[in-house]
């Protein structure tokens, strides 16, 4: 007799196959949540101002090379205000925004060309007038040789500015709006 002994057989592990899919799996970026976007917008226009501001705030602070009105402007030599004041009665600046009128003979006041009742600029002083300034806008009258107030609305008269004499040179300081409740000659600057 013969016996026969079987061992039993060993299992093979199952073989994988790699199989790959029919299409790349795309991994999708999730939308950003409305209220993170409008929190990040809310601060980056914030930010935008802060700069802005800081900006303008530096050069309001530290202007440059400031020119016309708000600064020191000639108007003139001596001799040229003087012979224009002798034949027109008044020197219209547009750069200093005043006109320089003949207080005197030998005095001139340079003032200010707004209306001191609600600011409209006021003319030159016209012959029609004898003379005197009109401000156009509501009837305020102003003397035409020292911006005195001659009769309402307006309760003052017309602001100036310093006048110096540097150099043989008529300066107007804009940067000094004057107020004032009547004429007196010591706003006046003799230019001789």
């Amino acid at each position: 007799m013969h016996i026969s002994l079987s061992l039993p057989q060993q299992r093979k592990p199952p073989q994988t196959v790699a199989v790959s899919p029919p299409h790349p799996i795309l991994v999708q970026a999730q939308p950003m949540p409305r209220r993170k976007f409008v929190r990040r917008a809310l601060l980056a226009l914030v930010g935008a101002f802060t700069a802005t501001s800081a900006v303008a705030t530096f050069k309001l602070l530290y202007p440059t090379n400031v020119t016309g009105f708000g600064a020191k402007v000639v108007a003139g030599s001596v001799q040229e205000v003087t012979a224009r004041l002798a034949d027109q009665k008044y020197l219209r600046n547009t750069q200093g925004n005043f006109y320089l009128l003949p207080a005197t003979q030998e005095h001139v006041i340079a003032v200010y060309w707004k209306c001191v009742h609600l600011g409209c600029t006021v003319p030159a002083p016209a012959s029609a007038l004898s003379g005197n300034i009109q401000c156009p806008c509501h009837g305020s009258l102003y003397n035409g040789k020292t911006g005195d107030l001659i009769h309402g609305p307006a309760t003052r008269p017309l602001d100036y500015f310093p006048v110096t004499v540097q150099n043989g040179n008529v300066i107007v300081d804009t940067g000094q709006i004057i107020t004032r409740q009547a004429f007196d000659m010591g706003q006046t600057t003799k230019l001789a």
